[in-house]
């Protein structure tokens, strides 16, 4: 049995001598015996002494979360830690001959912090602040003005600045009584019971709420004092501040910063700086904004928009250092690089004149956590050549509309464009019109011509202003797929380079149906060969050669041409499309009468209708396909650049031979090359005087709406047709002829071999005979 460690009390190992534990045994153990013997060790009397400071520390934080006014009794001195968060300034991006697009433009905010002023002092500076922002025209944040408004509308000239203006709610009733209940003022809604200023009670009259703000809850007027300390106008200034502060109170009282405007001129940071004992609390801090320059708004869609994080966002991404009030990419390599252009938030300390005066805490802002800027993006996409694309497009638009024919109606209205290097896959152009300007997401914030702009990109299901038609849109490719069918044709051995000749007779029964030559439907073409047929665009050839290679084959080799397959581009929001096959057909239709094959699908699918459904930009890589029998992924970034010029990226996929056989490409190219260079050709017109050989392809694809309205126009083609280096695949939504188009291309060759820069852009329409548009005979 343990003894004494000496002969002074109260000091025992384990137990008391032997003459105490007798008085023991004789009590009987019990709960009280137990609960005494407890209370009296020190293990209770730490126990106790944690739940009461846990206790307190509850208490005061709960009183400050739920109750903010007792936010005036904390004293400065009590340990505010002062800190706030570094922005980090998104990487730019830059063209391919590194024009600015879009950058980080530096500005001013003026923030405001916990300074332990009570109500009569902050009440003073906030009024004093706000006529200092309204003398310099700054707008600050003020969300009480959400719901509740002081009208001025009974006011007279002179009154606004008077004790004049009635207080109005700005939301429907059931809006203003889940703001008040629910909201941060946490008032009781009990309905049939008379609120009152000074009660808890929800308060349906804007009268009667004004009173609880300025006397009760903001303590800016003495209800029992003679008259009014403060003007009607001061005091509302006042209130849209104390609003502001008590809405964010939790993160206020601990230190964070709160915004109270942005965009605050050189001359407000002098004046808050130099009189920080005036303005109590009140910092500036540098902010960074996104910013497009003048030509961002020609590629809109390649380049995208950035806006606020979203909820789901910031749950994915909180993890890598993302904010609640994150800016991130939304669309474009604003969306597929954000992991490159955001940078990493920096932290650092900051100090303030606050009621402590001198005697107050001192943080040195040299400490901390630098913010990391995010990386340049350099895209392939060249300014010069989009902007060509841009502006020819929309010029064929305007006169293809203004051209009405037989077969067009005038109601052209939108088209895409895509320009690649046929040996990389880097897109040089990117055109989807009706675009959208990115600046608008920037400025919508601050101009409200910009948000009604962005509200109408957002909403117009007609127009469509924020979709790329380039890549998110399929279209049947009409005429434009033929080669496809040619290279099923011929790699399937149903015709040979040297043996494909196929008599056209005007009209033909071919699997139980009667088709037609568009060009020729009685006398027909006569006999033609792959070449002629190809420039002459003879759609009953091509039914004929479908049918002799057989959907499969021409399924297949569509595949490996890229078509109805995503290309890869590190762009979101690419559609995969459709090619016509038994199990598209299948896929596409409920009723199971209408899934089976018909030799009469495989015609139409070898012109290119049917289900055949693709992007623009699937034909580009097509036809670069066609001109060197690779199949290119194709990209718009370049490079993506450290700040101190380290290259993090700039590998891209090397081009995958498909597969051809080189006759079956001499064939193809051979019939492409005569579309631009015989006078047989659908292209020939355009292209007779064009020093640069090209070859082509027209397409004019129904869209089953004739009736109401215009064909699609579609072409591609590239060039230099011996030395291949670019591709163009593009669109005119009703644009009626293929031929149409073709100026849009033109133009865009011109400008990538640097021809004639003043000659006159060659977008005029040609008049348009039959099938694409072959010549008069």
């Amino acid at each position: 049995m343990a003894r004494r460690l000496n002969n002074q009390e109260p000091y025992f190992v384990f137990d008391r001598q032997e003459e105490d534990q007798a008085v023991v045994r004789e009590e009987k153990p019990g709960l009280l015996l137990r609960l005494r013997s407890f209370l009296s060790s020190r293990y209770a009397i730490l126990a106790i002494v944690i739940l009461l400071a846990g206790s307190l520390i509850f208490t005061s934080t709960a009183a400050l979360q739920f109750n903010p006014e007792a936010a005036a009794g904390v004293a400065e001195t009590s340990g505010v830690p002062r800190q706030l968060t570094v922005t980090a300034p998104r990487g730019d991006i830059v063209d391919a001959a590194g024009i600015p697009l879009a950058v980080s433009r530096p500005i001013h905010v003026l923030q405001i912090t916990y300074a332990g002023l009570e109500d009569v002092a902050l009440n003073a500076m906030l009024l004093d602040l706000a006529r200092l922002m309204e003398a310099h025209e700054i707008r600050w944040n003020n969300p009480l003005a959400e719901y509740l408004d002081l009208s001025h509308a009974d006011c007279p000239e002179d009154g606004v600045e008077a004790d004049c203006g009635q207080p109005v709610f700005v939301q429907p009733e059931d809006e203003i009584v889940y703001w008040q209940s629910k909201g941060v003022f946490n008032l009781q809604d009990k309905p049939g019971e008379t609120a009152t200023w000074d009660n808890d009670l929800v308060k349906t009259d804007p009268g009667v709420f004004y009173d609880f703000l300025l006397y009760k809850r903001f303590k800016i007027e003495d209800p029992k004092a003679d008259g009014q300390r403060y003007s009607r106008a001061d005091a509302w200034r006042i209130l849209g501040l104390r609003y502001l502060l008590y809405e964010n109170n939790w993160a206020f009282i601990n230190g964070t910063p709160l915004e109270l405007a942005r965009h605050v001129d050189d001359a407000i940071v002098q004046i808050v700086n130099e009189q920080n004992y005036r303005f109590m609390g009140v910092i500036t801090t540098t902010d960074y904004e996104r910013a497009y320059t003048g030509m961002a708004a020609d590629l809109s869609h390649v380049l995208g928009y950035v806006g606020p994080i979203s909820a789901r966002q910031y749950d994915a991404w909180r993890g890598l250092g993302y904010s609640p009030d994150a800016i991130v990419g939304y669309a474009g390599v604003e969306m597929s690089a954000e992991r490159y252009l955001a940078g990493q938030d920096g932290i650092k300390p900051y100090n303030i004149w606050s009621v402590a005066g001198e005697a107050g805490a001192f943080y040195p802002e040299s400490i901390g956590r630098p913010a990391v800027p995010g990386y340049d993006v350099r895209l392939t996409v060249d300014l010069a050549l989009q902007s060509v694309a841009e502006q020819s497009l929309e010029r064929v638009i305007e006169q293809i509309r203004n051209n009405p024919d037989n077969k067009n109606k005038g109601d052209a209205d939108a088209g895409a464009v895509v320009m690649l290097d046929v040996r990389t896959g880097a897109v040089l152009a990117m055109v989807s019109y009706p675009a959208y300007d990115p600046n608008d997401f920037i400025l919508r914030r601050y101009d409200e011509e910009a948000a009604g702009r962005v509200e109408r990109y957002l909403t117009d299901e007609v127009n469509k202003p924020m979709w790329n038609r380039a890549m998110m849109e399929i279209y049947a490719p009409g005429s434009t797929f033929k080669p496809a069918t040619s290279v099923a044709a011929l790699e399937s051995g149903a015709v040979t380079p040297t043996s494909n000749t196929i008599r056209c007779k005007g009209h033909e029964v071919i699997g139980d149906w009667l088709w037609y030559c568009l060009e020729r439907p009685y006398g027909g073409h006569g006999n033609l060969n792959l070449t002629e047929a190809l420039a002459t665009s003879c759609n009953l050839y091509f039914f004929n050669l479908g049918v002799r290679a057989g959907i499969n084959e021409i399924d297949a080799w569509g595949s490996r041409l890229g078509l109805g397959e995503y290309t890869g581009i590190d762009l979101p929001g690419e559609s995969k499309g459709f090619r016509s096959s038994r199990e598209t057909k299948k896929l596409l239709r409920a009723d199971p009468a209408e899934q089976i094959w018909f030799p009469a699908d495989t015609c139409q699918s070898a012109i290119g209708q049917f289900d055949n459904s693709f992007t623009i930009l699937q034909l580009a890589v097509y036809t670069a396909a066609l001109a060197t029998g690779n199949r290119v992924t194709p990209y718009v970034i370049d490079t993506v650049t450290r700040q101190d010029g380290v290259v993090i990226r700039a590998s891209h996929p090397e081009p995958v031979p498909i597969g051809l056989k080189e006759s079956t490409l001499m064939a193809v190219r051979a019939g492409m090359v005569a579309v631009a260079a015989s006078q047989d050709g659908t292209a020939y017109r355009a292209f007779q005087d064009f020093p640069i050989p090209v070859a082509a392809k027209t397409g004019t694809a129904e869209t089953g709406f004739e009736d109401r309205s215009s064909s699609n126009g579609l072409f591609i083609c590239y060039a230099p047709a011996d030395n291949p280096q670019v591709a163009i695949a593009q669109i005119v939504e009703k644009g009626a002829w293929g031929s149409n188009t073709i100026g849009i291309a033109r133009d865009l060759l011109t400008a990538y071999f640097g021809l004639d820069e003043n000659q006159p852009p060659q977008t005029a329409p040609l008049k348009p005979g039959l099938a694409d548009a072959p010549p008069a005979p």
